[in-house]
């Protein structure tokens, strides 16, 4: 069944009509998705050799930092920007579009720019706590968070004018190729540098590279009228909307980095280096779950919208089988021989990540079996219940790594983020079950049998 899904859906990827270009969409974000995860595998080999644990500890946790102050630096602006520039366009008001445009900008560069300010004076006053590769890793850390805050907006405001892959692209392929480049050169031809803080100087240069060619490009993108309209602001609404995004990107952050930042808290970096390839390795487990989630939002928002939740049904149960089967082979791989593919991927300090890595392992292959849960929610009008999911795991996440880490270290941080994933798919997968009457577990049984859609409360 899914074969013939893909045939379908790749004969209907032609053409200029809407289904087309989404579909075209779907099918670049995967490629740029799987790219993505081969440069940062490339990337972390690259760092972990080069580095060792320690360093790569610490430019470790101060990218972890850097992810969690992302929330108040974006300040829910790239959301917001994405379906205010798509709604412009829509009704080809230009002058609106060019309005949020300036406003988007002007507020992430006030609020990333204070962010840095605020994080170099708490920096200075811990000056004598940290060693200097700590010290001054994450000051360019500081320096490469406004760049990349403004990165994320632009990127944002070029999927909301449908260039969907021109805009992944930008900090999903360039600026980790850039950094692959740098960093690989930088440690062969001079092996003194191979220094956490010199691989930030060379993301802080890589930054300003793609900050500098997105403006480019977005420029080029831009409609020409909307330099020629009279700019229109609505500024106050766009404030009060870009709270709930901002709240919703937080809570993802905290999901993703919390293990990593209170790991570091409580032990030391090379704890945290070591942690990282197992975070690493366990992410490529779920990576054909992010790929389809690219491919079938579009066709889940369409069948639902059509009331067919029969269809529906299969083509959920049929992806969450293929990713499933996908990501069943090398989950049992890092449990079973982990040790051994640690080893001869990141060297021999890193051994110690195998246990951790075949915990979150399982957990990634759980996720993956539940299927779609999220990108269901979101995609059918349901985008609160995954608020709400996302924070109260954000918080269980929070609570269970204090409890654990202080005992068992990184098996404590894999165990717990591992426990967070599984609620985040119970909690969702009950609200797909009572919302939609859809069960998306790969081997869930077709949908309710009252074929009805449940209105969301």
């Amino acid at each position: 069944m899914f074969k013939s899904w893909l045939n379908r859906v790749l004969a209907q990827s032609r053409g200029d009509a809407l289904r087309a270009r989404l579909i075209r969409g779907g099918l670049g974000s995967a490629g740029i998705q799987a790219l993505s995860r081969v440069l940062a595998l490339a990337l972390g080999i690259v760092l972990a050799r080069g580095l060792g644990a320690d360093g790569y500890g610490t430019y470790a946790y101060a990218f972890a930092i850097m992810g969690l102050l992302m929330v108040a630096a974006e300040a829910g602006v790239p959301t917001l920007l994405l379906r205010e520039v798509a709604a412009a366009q829509s009704q080809q008001r230009w002058g609106l579009l060019y309005g949020a445009l300036i406003r988007a900008g002007q507020l992430v560069l006030l609020a990333s720019t204070s962010v840095s300010i605020a994080g170099m004076l708490v920096l200075t006053v811990m000056f004598d706590r940290l060693s200097p590769g700590q010290f001054y890793t994450t000051l360019l850390m500081l320096l490469v968070l406004p760049l990349a805050a403004m990165t994320q907006a632009i990127a944002s405001a070029m999927r909301g004018l449908h260039r969907v892959v021109v805009g992944q692209a930008l900090d999903m392929l360039l600026r980790p190729l850039l950094v692959l480049a740098g960093v690989g050169s930088l440690f062969l031809l001079a092996p003194a540098l191979r220094q956490p803080e010199y691989a930030m100087g060379v993301q802080f240069v890589a930054a300003g590279i793609v900050l500098l060619v997105g403006g480019l490009m977005l420029r080029r993108y831009l409609p020409a009228a909307s330099r020629t309209e009279p700019v229109e602001y609505q500024t106050r609404r766009w404030l009060s909307s870009t709270l709930p995004f901002a709240l919703i990107g937080g809570a993802g952050i905290i999901n993703n980095q919390a293990d990593i930042i209170m790991l570091g808290w409580f032990g030391g970096t090379a704890d945290v280096g070591i942690y990282r390839v197992a975070v690493q390795g366990a992410t490529l487990v779920v990576f054909g779950l992010q790929a389809a989630n690219a491919v079938v939002a579009p066709q889940f928002a369409r069948l639902y919208a059509q009331g067919d939740l029969e269809k529906l049904q299969r083509l959920v149960t049929a992806s969450a089988r293929v990713v499933l089967l996908a990501a069943l082979p090398l989950a049992l791989a890092f449990v079973f021989a982990g040790g051994a593919i640690v080893t001869w991927v990141f060297g021999t300090e890193f051994v110690a990540s195998h246990l951790p890595l075949a915990i979150l392992a399982l957990g990634q292959l759980a996720n993956a079996a539940f299927g779609s849960v999220g990108f269901l929610l979101n995609m059918t009008g349901n985008e609160r219940q995954v608020a709400r999911a996302l924070w109260q795991t954000a918080l269980l996440n929070i609570v269970l790594n204090a409890l654990l880490i202080p005992l068992y270290g990184m098996v404590g941080a894999a165990v717990a983020s591992s426990i967070s994933l599984l609620m985040w798919n119970v909690l969702l997968f009950g609200r797909v079950r009572k919302k939609l009457g859809i069960n998306s577990f790969a081997f869930g049984s077709n949908v309710s049998s009252n074929g009805d859609i449940n209105e969301s409360s």
